[in-house]
């Protein structure tokens, strides 16, 4: 417990004498606690100030500045939670062949960043907790035709994004063809995700993208990021 950590916030009453150690408490300035178990028991008790909206709070073992809205301890400056998920390839190794007219998982093997409490992936499978989310993914395609991806919500069986229309021909002579989705989330426990594809065209090895052939160099496909808002 560090020097400004304290384990109560009194009350003085009019005509009290204070002693040194209560004034030090009082010169603190924002009250300091160890952890949030020694916050939650300095408040309410005899000749303890009754916690209300508006209390600050410093938190030693998360380093975290605290505010209290009337219902609940709310961080000052909340920590982002974010979720990067992409497909990650070894160099030279194509995206994969495309399935024709049929919507398909994207896979999604590596976990690039993730700060989101209750996320995780398995088997290109997202699953989220309850919240509202930003959501913005990326697919490369070649020769596909008419292609599209969408987040789609494999709990409940429904569409939850629906990504942009675009379009890669199925000549040899086309280019790489990216297409993109943003939009929002709400969920209300958790749930599963995927993101999943759509083309006119099927084509082998490198209908899903086709490598850098960069020496030393990862190739890096679909690719989703995600952030709790609420």
């Amino acid at each position: 417990m560090g020097a400004n950590a304290v384990t109560t916030v009194p009350v003085y009453v009019a005509g009290e004498v204070l002693t040194a150690a209560d004034m030090n408490i009082t010169n603190s300035g924002i009250p300091v606690f160890a952890t949030t178990v020694t916050r939650d028991a300095a408040f309410g008790g005899t000749g303890e100030k009754t916690l209300a909206e508006g209390q600050f709070a410093y938190i030693e073992a998360t380093k975290a500045t605290q505010y209290y809205n009337g219902t609940a301890w709310v961080a000052l400056a909340p920590t982002r939670e974010i979720a990067i998920f992409n497909e990650t390839q070894a160099s030279t190794t194509d995206g994969g062949t495309s399935v024709a007219t049929t919507w398909t998982k994207r896979v999604l093997n590596t976990s690039v960043y993730n700060t989101l409490t209750g996320c995780s992936i398995a088997s290109s499978v997202i699953t989220l907790p309850a919240g509202t989310f930003y959501v913005e993914a990326n697919a490369p395609f070649f020769l596909g035709g008419r292609v599209k991806i969408k987040l789609r919500n494999t709990t409940a069986g429904t569409d939850a994004i629906i990504g942009a229309s675009s379009w890669s021909s199925q000549t040899t002579e086309a280019a790489q063809t990216s297409t993109v989705l943003s939009g929002t989330v709400v969920t209300t426990a958790s749930t599963n995700f995927e993101l999943q594809y759509y083309v006119s065209f099927a084509r082998a090895t490198d209908g899903l993208g086709i490598a850098s052939d960069i020496a030393s160099t990862s190739e890096v496909y679909a690719s989703i990021y995600i952030e709790k808002i609420v």
